[in-house]
């Protein structure tokens, strides 16, 4: 028994222990609920005073017509045996529960402790479901956990990944009770694992080993002054004739001692080994030539002349590849009027031009097509019949979602699974890619999923991976449509292993989180989905901008602000400057949003340094395109204030700026593993002004064990630093104003 055990209310009988060379796992021998975690390499244990009243798993059940929560404690009889002669498993049975409707219910569980890692697998089973059926099973459950104190932090894969520093204010109301946070896979989550620390120290790993994208959720809830409880949220296919329930996968529950990018590489083990990842676009060279040498792209919005007129301007004053990401090309409203694209707003002929002239100049284009919404005031809703083939409620009621600030109009969520929204989405991109001449769609939403409990849909109500399976079908007939001398380029919102074989980049638009994001959320942005793909995926987006937000002229009137593309305070340039260095030393395509030629007169020094960091960019594809994200060394960069501007569409403004500050690093910094193993630093100053920054360099650290040769390279060229040794090596560099440069290390 672990010391303290007794005297913290748990049974006064020997717990059931599972145990490996990593970790310890003690359940109670009264009701099997988890009393204690330890990793065996620190002596930490990972869980404080667990509640009797905890339960390993809970069912969302229906008894005859009433939905009621069943736990542990209501099992009439619980019985443990061990699974292995090893010591490192058990099985725990549950039955004889009260349940009318199923009399014959039982709950199996098994804990099985791997011998490798500090992990432990853990498994359920319901049988004997007669009638009724189980909406929802909470799988594992963990009350107790220790990680949440002062220094602690939480790490969790939100698309392109957050960070909370304190994790007790998130899992905290205002008015100090427990808030529950629950995120969603797939779709929220661009991976299976978060991460619950102490900074430095060892603390949680909880993760899934789901290869089929079955709909899950994680969620955490505070507990006390510095607990916290977490939980896996498993939804049954078709609760309500299944007789038994058995997820495929495992859920992970384990140690973790270092910080995100630890855990973050823990995943890549098992992530890139993956399916997905083998058949990435990306890994498989299809993400079609004009993608990948992209130098930077434009995101602006609305006619031709204003999108495609300013890319071909940058990209004739610095001789580097331009693409645009276009928004409001279409002919309604913007979040208004979907999916009743076409004709563009500026009309077909002059439309189809002008993507030809900027196409023949090299300039290519993805257009704005939402994947999933209908909204409810196009003729066409009514006229297609298309309320049958929206996602439905449990109530039988269909979904709606409203974005449009200005114009809140509902828009409907279309099922993916059924043929005929498939049809009509494929249909429109066929026209957009073979009449318009376009080069690729951007799926608004598409790295997202829902529960749909419609019975003629054609798939599993409630639970499973139909929703994938859906978007695989839709991208394949997409790309069968289009012309077979130019493949269509597909693009989605966020970031998702799951969509890795079907889209060909993703938007990760965080690195720009402040402009749209509450400043005391207690959130902060980290490259999590790049730590672990980025080898695989090709991201980039930002809402980096020099303005303040356009307006859609199909917008209401009334609303339109004056300001509308004016150039911000120039206090705010140093903004712009960290989303570009951001995007930089996390491996992104960049981005400018809002560009306009009279930027290149009135905010040359801001082009130049977004345009610097991108050529250095394009010249390293070992390294920004094809690398293994990996552990930046350490500087001695002070902070510095970083005035922050929440002017954006989607933080809901209609004017005026609103103002923050942060402090971050005058120096951003990332790393990069060639296949080959050469290693390339990423430096980039925020700094308007010369500086002098020391890099504690390892490079056996960076499997460089025999030290190596450093090379800078900066927009003035290649040059030999001299030799380092394996061991640590501060390495200092002399940065002018505004200036990036990346430190190459060659094996010796």
């Amino acid at each position: 028994m672990s010391p303290g055990r007794a005297a913290r209310g748990q049974s006064a009988r020997p717990p059931l222990v599972a145990q490996g060379r990593h970790l310890r796992v003690e359940l109670s021998p009264d009701d099997g609920h988890l009393v204690s975690l330890v990793d065996r390499a620190s002596g930490r244990e990972l869980l404080a005073a667990v509640p009797e009243t905890t339960s390993l798993w809970s069912l969302q059940l229906r008894d005859g017509g009433t939905m009621r929560t069943l736990t542990a404690r209501a099992a009439g009889r619980f019985r443990a045996t061990p699974a292995t002669a090893r010591g490192d498993a058990l099985q725990l049975t549950w039955d004889r529960f009260a349940v009318a409707a199923s009399p014959r219910l039982a709950v199996t569980a098994t804990v099985r402790v791997a011998g490798a890692t500090a992990d432990s697998e853990w498994r359920i089973r319901v049988d004997g479901m007669d009638a009724g059926g189980i909406d929802s099973v909470r799988f594992p459950r963990i009350s107790g956990i220790a990680s949440v104190g002062p220094g602690g932090e939480l790490a969790v894969p939100l698309w392109m990944g957050q960070r909370a520093r304190d994790p007790r204010r998130v899992l905290r109301n205002a008015d100090g009770g427990s808030r529950r946070l629950e995120w969603f896979y797939p779709g929220q989550l661009s991976l299976q694992a978060l991460a619950l620390y102490p900074a430095g120290g060892t603390g949680l790993y909880l993760a899934a080993d789901d290869s089929l994208a079955y709909r899950k959720s994680f969620a955490l809830w505070g507990e006390g002054t510095e607990g916290a409880g977490y939980e896996m949220v498993h939804l049954p296919e078709n609760p309500a004739r299944a007789t038994r329930y058995a997820p495929s996968y495992a859920a992970i529950v384990g140690a973790v001692t270092g910080d995100w990018l630890t855990a973050a590489e823990r995943y890549r083990a098992w992530g890139t080994r993956q399916a997905w990842a083998r058949r990435s676009r990306l890994e498989r060279g299809l993400v079609p030539r004009w993608v990948t040498e992209t130098g930077i792209w434009i995101w602006n919005r609305g006619r031709s002349p204003g999108v495609l007129d300013p890319a071909l301007a940058l990209q004739r004053e610095y001789a580097l590849p331009v693409s645009v990401f276009w928004h409001w090309w279409h002919k309604g409203a913007y979040d208004t009027s979907f999916p009743d694209y076409l004709p563009p707003r500026e009309g077909r002929e002059p439309f189809r031009a002008a993507v030809k002239a900027a196409q023949s100049q090299g300039v290519h284009a993805i257009v704005y097509m939402n994947q999933r919404l209908w909204c409810l005031d196009t003729p066409s809703w009514t006229r297609e019949g298309a309320e049958r083939f929206a996602v439905r409620n449990p109530d039988g009621s269909f979904r709606t979602e409203v974005y449009n600030i200005f114009d809140p109009k509902p828009c409907a969520t279309m099922d993916i699974a059924t043929p005929f929204w498939r049809d009509k989405y494929a249909g429109i991109a066929e026209e957009v890619v073979r009449d318009y001449g376009l080069d690729g769609i951007y799926m608004d939403q598409a790295v997202l999923s829902l529960v749909c409990w419609s019975p003629d849909h054609g798939h599993p109500v409630g639970g499973g991976h139909y929703w994938m399976d859906g978007f695989r079908a839709l991208a394949r007939d997409i790309r069968r449509r289009a012309p077979a001398a130019r493949p269509v380029t597909l693009g989605g919102e966020g970031g998702g292993e799951s969509w890795l074989p079907e889209l060909d980049d993703f938007l990760t638009l965080q690195v720009s989180t402040e402009r749209y994001a509450d400043p005391g959320g207690g959130w902060e942005v980290i490259p999590f989905f790049q730590a672990v793909y980025h080898r695989y995926a090709l991201t980039y987006g930002s809402y980096s901008s020099l303005t303040f937000p356009p307006y859609d002229d199909l917008w209401p009137a009334e609303f339109a602000p004056a300001n509308a593309l004016t150039l911000l305070d120039p206090k705010f340039r140093r903004q712009f400057h960290l989303e570009q260095a951001r995007a930089f030393v996390w491996g992104m395509q960049p981005t400018i949003a809002n560009f306009l030629p009279e930027q290149l007169r009135e905010r040359r020094t801001d082009i130049d340094y977004a345009l610097q960091l991108a050529k250095i960019r394009r010249a390293l594809p070992d390294f920004f395109l094809r690398g293994t994200f990996v552990r930046a060394p350490s500087s001695d960069a002070p902070l510095v204030d970083v005035p922050i501007s929440r002017v954006s569409i989607y933080a809901a403004r209609r004017g005026g700026a609103t103002e923050t500050a942060r402090r971050e690093p005058v120096v951003q910094l990332g790393a990069f593993r060639a296949r080959d193993g050469r290693v390339a630093i990423a430096v980039a100053s925020i700094l308007e002004e010369p500086l002098s920054v020391t890099l504690d360099v390892h490079p056996a650290a960076l499997g460089l064990t025999n030290g190596a040769r450093a090379v800078r390279v900066d927009a003035g060229g290649r040059r030999s630093i001299g030799a380092l040794s394996a061991n640590a090596s501060p390495l200092t560099l002399q940065l002018s104003p505004l200036q990036a440069a990346v430190l190459l290390l060659e094996p010796r």
